[in-house]
């Protein structure tokens, strides 16, 4: 398991356990593990994660980890149904479409099932951190 992390689809309820060391993905509907360990976006063209580590919250993209970190400009873009997840220092760019699982359930804990949007709320935010940091 080592270089294995599992992640969770918030959208969609899926599971995920990545390898970062070789970017192989297994996707699974149901988890046995009961504490945090990550979130993850995928659409045809895209796979991004977040997850926590001894430090900080790490971004996985593109077979890369970035760190998260309170100084990085990260930007979402709303344009209708899409819209474009930026972070200006590590060059990433991300155009998807909104899910129809946005605004869907009303009494959901999650501020909103979108990743991006969560991130971009909240990535100055101590809390934030510490949810992201074992």
């Amino acid at each position: 398991m080592d270089g294995q992390i599992e992640l969770k689809n918030i959208e969609i309820g899926e599971y995920c356990m990545l390898d970062i060391l070789t970017g192989d993905k297994l996707f699974y509907k149901k988890s046995d593990i009961k504490e945090f360990t990550g979130l993850y976006f995928k659409d045809e063209c895209t796979f991004f994660g977040i997850y926590p580590t001894e430090r900080s919250p790490i971004m996985y993209y593109e077979g890369a980890e970035y760190p998260l970190k309170k100084k990085l400009h990260i930007n979402l873009k709303k344009m209708g149904a899409w819209r474009e997840f930026s972070i200006r220092e590590y060059n990433i760019h991300i155009k998807y479409r909104t899910s129809k699982y946005i605004g869907f359930d009303v009494w959901s804990e999650e501020e909103d099932v979108d990743l991006f949007y969560q991130i971009e709320q909240n990535y100055k935010n101590d809390d934030y951190y510490k949810k992201f940091t074992k």
